[in-house]
């Protein structure tokens, strides 16, 4: 975390700092992956890391030599309703000309109860200006950081920080570029901040900060997805072609996914020399001895007790489907079994395929109540989640949705 003080042109930068869709795994407070096992890196960036050695942030950034290592970046855009960084422009040009999937970011900065909607607009205004639409091909959505300010000296829960502003702000910025903002935020902040409750997040992909924590991933954040999209695990990297140290994050999902996210064509190769990735996320395949949402769904579209545990009656009934469709009668829920059971639903339906639905949305994030009638809410939670994973937002729960969400949801 780094702070300024304002600056004598009049930028209101108090508590700017280089931290601030969607298919990837689940974050897990305990072991896990190493962030050096994700081979989709990136890093964020704001005025400090043009800082030269001679004192002032004159320092240029290299965006080329950073694009042969990375593959994507974010930058500060704006703070409060005034703030702008003052490189923005400029590293937004040139990060443009480059292989990096890129995207701004909003410090959110609240200094009364009722400013999230300035906020957004002065973001809004700024991005456009540099030549952000949030539809160009390598634009990914754009981003809200919220996280703790600096007030006297030290950091601190923003004192006129509130839900309902937050969630103006994420509306505005949405329904201005037609994209689901991504949202930095912190497990801890939620906690110490917000009372626990990071609802307001739901349905936004999460960039999630971590640092220090060995095989450790970011933890869930309470009410919002419950994994985690990007994960900024430290802020003394070093990547060639940035002066100074540097933020460094991961990506969750795979490269056709950051690709299709930021709006480039899957066909079109990648110039940047990366490791080859691995294939996208297809129907996840559930069997005997797991537990968890997809086991549930699977549970729930056989007619049977949904427990979300896969023991022996889960066994013999998905056999028994199997050979009422001519499967092969292994017990196991794979792709084509999964492909028999699902069913399109849509507003109006009603049974066990619209609560299955309803159960993949809550794993999901999003606030829906399983009651089995797919009504406006449902509705609305499942154009949400397409749009968040750029799909057509039609509404209707058909074999690509139902992929994805089970995919999502794999934890």
């Amino acid at each position: 975390m780094r702070t300024s003080r304002l600056t004598a042109a009049g930028l209101a930068l108090v508590g700017a700092l280089t931290a601030a869709v969607h298919l990837v795994p689940a974050a897990r407070p305990a072991v896990a992956a190493e962030p050096s096992s994700y081979r989709i890196t990136g890093v964020d960036t704001s005025h400090y890391n043009h800082a030269a050695p001679g004192g002032g942030e004159t320092a240029r950034i290299d965006w080329r030599k950073v694009a042969a290592s990375e593959s994507f970046a974010f930058l500060k855009a704006t703070q409060h309703t005034t703030g702008k960084d003052a490189w923005f422009a400029a590293d937004w040009k040139a990060v443009s000309a480059t292989s990096l999937a890129r995207a701004p970011y909003h410090f959110f900065d609240p200094r009364g109860p009722r400013d999230g909607v300035a906020q957004a607009e002065h973001f809004v205004r700024t991005v456009r200006a540099a030549g952000y639409t949030g539809a160009r091909p390598g634009e990914l959505p754009p981003v809200l950081d919220v996280e703790k300010v600096r007030r006297d000296g030290k950091e601190v829960c923003p004192p006129a920080l509130r839900a309902d502003q937050v969630q103006a702000f994420l509306r505005r910025v949405r329904a201005e570029f037609r994209v689901t903002p991504i949202v930095y935020t912190r497990a801890s902040f939620v906690r110490e901040c917000m009372n626990g409750d990071g609802r307001v997040f739901a349905g936004h992909p999460l960039w999630l900060a971590r640092y220090g924590s060995g095989a450790g991933e970011p933890q869930p954040v309470p009410g919002a997805a419950p994994r985690w999209t990007f994960w900024q695990h430290t802020e003394t990297g070093r990547v060639p072609g940035i002066p100074t140290a540097v933020d460094r994050d991961v990506y969750a999902g795979t490269r056709a996914q950051l690709r299709a996210l930021a709006h480039l064509p899957a066909g079109t190769p990648t110039p940047a020399p990366l490791p080859v990735p691995a294939p996208p996320a297809d129907w996840p395949t559930v069997r005997t001895g797991q537990r968890g949402p997809d086991v549930r769904t699977a549970q729930t579209l056989l007619g049977i007790r949904d427990d979300g545990r896969y023991g022996p009656d889960t066994t013999r009934a998905v056999r028994d489907f199997q050979r009422g469709h001519r499967l092969r009668a292994d017990g196991v829920v794979g792709p084509r079994t999964w492909t028999a059971l699902v069913r399109t639903v849509r507003t109006g339906d009603s049974g066990a395929a619209v609560r299955a639905v309803q159960h993949q949305l809550a794993a999901c994030g999003h606030r829906v109540t399983a009651d089995g009638r797919f009504g406006p809410d449902t509705a609305r939670a499942v154009r949400d989640f397409q749009r968040g994973h750029r799909l057509t937002p039609d509404g209707a729960a058909g074999p690509t949705t139902w992929r994805a969400l089970l995919t999502a949801s794999r934890g």
